[in-house]
């Protein structure tokens, strides 16, 4: 008498028969390009887009509130990196307690496959002392999901940077 397999071995005995009969993928050329995508959601020029437009119009809190991820990461360009969201506002919260920005505007966004860039331009007053700065400078942001997962900041060199300050003062 025949012994009958079971039904787990019937199973994989036809899954393999069935892959038998199916042709082999064709191997991935090492040197050709392969696709990326920053995932689901809103597209990383969607983003940039309302980035802009948002920040052009003033409405900084709510750029945090629709594009940020839960777990930002923001990069200053001194060299700084903040992890999550309540660390990243902590930073922009103690930022705005000692300065105060008199005129802003962003340019862009300039596109890529993971994210986009900004240019912004600035003009900020240290509360302090009244100090009036120019300030330029690039964000980097990267898209994952339809959300905001990485921003970095990069700072513009003013001719006048030859003393090593990165900003330039008004007078």
């Amino acid at each position: 008498m025949k012994k009958r397999a079971s039904k787990a071995t019937r199973g994989k005995s036809a899954k393999k028969k069935a892959a038998a009969r199916r042709p082999a993928a064709p191997k991935r050329d090492p040197l050709a390009p392969r696709n990326i995508s920053t995932g689901r959601g809103q597209s990383a020029a969607e983003i940039g887009r309302s980035l802009v437009d948002m920040f052009n119009r003033g409405l900084l809190h709510e750029i945090e509130e629709r594009w940020w991820s839960p777990k930002i990461t923001s990069i200053e360009g001194s060299g700084q990196a903040w992890d999550g969201r309540k660390a990243v506002e902590g930073k922009n919260q103690w930022w705005l307690s000692q300065n105060r920005m008199v005129n802003g505007s962003a340019e862009g966004p300039y596109v890529g496959a993971t994210g986009f860039a900004v240019k912004f331009h600035l003009e900020v007053e240290e509360k302090a002392t009244g100090r009036r700065t120019i300030m330029d400078e690039v964000g980097v942001y990267t898209v994952r999901d339809g959300k905001i997962v990485q921003e970095e900041f990069m700072y513009g060199q003013p001719a006048s940077a030859a003393a090593g300050e990165s900003t330039t003062p008004v007078e």
